[in-house]
């Protein structure tokens, strides 16, 4: 599998709390920035999606058996 590429992620993240803490109106984001941000995006929400898919095949039973038992 290759390496997951997650700078795009991490620099929007970086810029967003750098205009959350100075109060900043707007944030404006280069189209290559968007188009990086757009591709990481996908592929980290497509392996999630596998594995989730992974985890929810792996449905184990549980069996549980209770004898009443007795307060004394």
């Amino acid at each position: 599998m290759k390496q997951l590429n997650t700078f795009p992620v991490e620099d929007f993240l970086e810029k967003a709390r750098i205009a959350i803490r100075t109060n900043q109106r707007s944030l404006t984001l280069t189209i290559k920035e968007v188009t990086d941000l757009h591709a990481s995006l996908a592929v980290v929400m497509t392996r999630l999606s596998g594995q989730l898919d992974q985890l929810s095949s792996h449905n184990s039973v549980i069996e549980v058996k209770v004898d009443g038992g007795k307060f004394q």
